[in-house]
């Protein structure tokens, strides 16, 4: 899923296609690509999972960014994977927009999905996450438990600016410290 991906389908594609898309990891659907009764329901099941039935005829270039964001999320999903990755999926979206898609993560996390997430973000951290890794130019610096390594000293010093983390319900929150 990335965000180059959003904007390769053509400007008529619905959004029914782009989650039958995901079972030949294209860009769109095309005439050789066969899809029977059992992928069409498959993706109207992921569709229906994902709360956006109501849109699937819908021209996907005239959607959100959030609603786009949960169609290629049910492009993934329609392989039913056990685990997903993530590259910071919550990036361009409102904060409506990112809450839904926090939980539409958690949701899936609670039904049994790994996750790997990749972030900048400490706020995109879901409270069932339990284990972060910190790079730093490439290298791992830093790998374990979530609560020992998201406090403001081990942030600040990863990012080399100063940070006061906040937590609540399980969620961080980065700040900028007090120099």
């Amino acid at each position: 899923m990335s965000q180059s991906l959003q904007q390769n389908y053509s400007s008529d594609t619905i959004g029914l296609y782009v989650l039958l898309s995901g079972f030949y990891a294209s860009d769109g659907i095309w005439q050789h690509q066969v899809f029977d009764k059992v992928k069409i329901k498959r993706a109207q099941q992921v569709a229906q999972q994902l709360g956006i039935e109501h849109l699937q005829d819908r021209v996907f270039s005239s959607m959100s960014t959030g609603e786009q964001r949960r169609f290629l999320l049910g492009r993934v999903l329609v392989h039913n994977p056990q685990v997903l990755v993530l590259d910071e999926p919550t990036s361009g979206l409102d904060i409506s927009a990112c809450f839904q898609y926090l939980e539409t993560i958690r949701g899936l996390m609670s039904m049994g999905k790994r996750l790997i997430l990749v972030t900048l973000h400490v706020h995109e951290i879901p409270p069932e996450i339990e284990r972060v890794v910190f790079l730093k130019q490439g290298e791992v610096v830093a790998d374990g438990d979530k609560k020992k390594l998201l406090t403001s000293k081990k942030l600040s010093s990863l990012f080399d600016v100063p940070i006061k983390i906040v937590e609540a319900n399980g969620f961080y929150q980065a700040l900028p410290a007090e120099f």
